[in-house]
């Protein structure tokens, strides 16, 4: 899941400066369960905008707005709108974003597509319905069969191979007093599964350019 957090309303209004009729889209993937694009978010940015004088002209909500098919299927219904409209402000991710400025300009539209949210990364683990967090960064080389499947790259506040940097402290990270030392955490996990000795293996520099963006996933079916 992608994690979003809503932009500070200033910030939207000065997006949508000379703008009056507004397309406001929503999300009901990732955006929903963050609470930042799902049909309520959608329909109090609505009545926000409406407020300032804007004339938002068609509430839309894609299952997932990152899925061109989809934001397609979800458009249809409004092609007048789509073509009267000066703007469209997305409740989404950058790929959803992306995805309706792509949407529209396969229709020969070209309308400014404003980003109504941050995207602060992956959240990849559910701990709470209200508490998600990123504990992989996609690098492409994991390396977790060797750490106790504990991640320093994500975990370690500087992304350390080899061991802790020293400057932890009662076990918790010099730069974030509140984060565990990941190579605490490793080494503990390592030493009940009797494992220590894979901590004298070098891990040579990682390939970042295997974490090189955009990438591609093409599927042979």
């Amino acid at each position: 899941m992608i994690g979003t957090v809503t932009k500070p309303m200033e910030e939207i209004y000065h997006y949508l400066q000379g703008e009056k009729k507004v397309i406001v889209v929503g999300c009901d993937g990732c955006a929903r369960i963050s609470h930042t694009g799902g049909e309520p978010e959608v329909n109090s940015m609505a009545d926000k905008l409406e407020e300032k004088g804007f004339n938002v002209i068609a509430r839309i909500l894609p299952e997932r707005t990152c899925y061109i098919h989809k934001t397609k299927k979800a458009f249809a219904p409004y092609d007048n709108e789509i073509k009267e409209a000066d703007s469209f402000l997305v409740l989404g991710c950058g790929g959803a974003v992306q995805v309706v400025r792509q949407v529209t300009e396969e229709k020969g539209i070209y309308k400014p597509i404003h980003p109504g949210l941050n995207s602060i990364g992956h959240m990849d683990t559910i701990i709470e319905d209200t508490l998600f967090l990123e504990q992989c960064q996609e690098c492409g080389e994991c390396i977790l069969e060797e750490t106790g499947g504990i991640c320093p790259v994500t975990k370690c506040a500087k992304g350390l191979l080899n061991g802790p940097c020293g400057g932890a402290e009662n076990g918790k990270c010099e730069v974030d007093r509140n984060r565990d030392c990941a190579w605490i955490l490793i080494y503990e996990r390592l030493k009940r599964l009797g494992q220590l000795d894979r901590l004298k293996s070098y891990k040579p520099p990682k390939n970042y350019s295997k974490m090189s963006k955009p990438r591609m996933l093409q599927l042979n079916l």
